[in-house]
């Protein structure tokens, strides 16, 4: 019998690299309690939104039928599924915490000539326009300098002096350890992360960076070692690009909205058992 039904190797290899990258996915569903049938709906309007708004043909207008020719997805399923689209508008904001934390270390007013983040005191002073209180509520009214004091120290992302005034651990600094917040940049980072990786599978070159490091057979303690420098100079250059766009959106005098481009820059660090990715 021909082997002609039989997927492409490409394919095959696709297919078992969605496989390997769909277990940390099916494992944080079902820490969240989220299991097939739920799944199942969000793909097929995922699916859907995608198709309709991606694989149009120029010149005419995106049929149902088309639609599920794509994707497989039932036509009354389509319907209805379009039907909802425009009600369903989801936005990611940037976390308060997240742009308290990129306006001290990229707004020159709060960094000395080194370009470190500066001490602040905890609440204005006379004769001193800068101030924790006065950093947060620059963000917005919906968080509290307290709240976020406490959090901050907690953390260990802020320490207090006996002067009250509040030093920024840059090292440490992380945008928020609030759940929402985890959540927030979940979807952001992943979301953006799986969009380079397609769009340099299917442009060549590729027109985005997608790097990594990685290395087995090493001991805890090497681990460890190599966490520390990962995480030292990936905060020094997410500080410097935090300053250096944050600048230039300050300084930028051809403002269109029409052109306007936003841009997202990451790095993470992990590490498990040779054999865990196993089980």
């Amino acid at each position: 019998m021909p082997d002609s039904l039989s997927p492409p190797p490409d394919r095959q290899r696709f297919v078992v690299t969605l496989e390997r990258m769909l277990r940390p996915l099916v494992r944080l569903l079902l820490d969240h309690g989220v299991g097939l049938p739920s799944l199942v709906e969000l793909l097929k309007a995922t699916y859907v939104q995608v198709a309709d708004r991606h694989f149009k043909l120029q010149g005419k207008a995106q049929t149902d039928s088309r639609i599920s020719l794509l994707t497989g997805v039932h036509r009354k399923d389509i319907k209805r599924l379009r039907d909802g689209m425009n009600q369903q508008k989801m936005t990611f904001e940037t976390p308060l915490a997240a742009q308290v934390l990129g306006c001290w270390t990229g707004d020159e007013r709060y960094r000395d000539a080194c370009g470190q983040p500066l001490p602040l005191p905890r609440f204005p002073r006379e004769g001193q326009s800068l101030s924790f209180e006065t950093l947060v509520q620059s963000a917005g009214k919906d968080i509290r300098p307290r709240s976020l004091l406490d959090e901050w120290l907690h953390a260990g992302i802020v320490t207090l002096d006996e002067h009250d005034d509040v030093h920024l651990q840059v090292a440490s600094a992380v945008p928020s350890t609030a759940r929402d917040d985890k959540l927030e940049f979940m979807g952001r980072n992943i979301h953006d992360h799986l969009a380079a990786i397609g769009a340099n599978l299917r442009q060549s070159p590729s027109p985005f960076i997608e790097r990594c490091v990685f290395y087995d057979g090493l001991s805890p303690d090497q681990i460890a070692l190599l966490r520390a420098l990962a995480q030292e100079r990936a905060m020094d250059a997410l500080v410097e690009i935090n300053r250096l766009a944050r600048e230039m959106l300050e300084t930028r005098t051809d403002s269109n909205a029409a052109d306007s481009q936003r841009f997202n820059f990451g790095m993470y660090f992990y590490h498990e058992s040779e054999h865990e990715d196993e089980r």
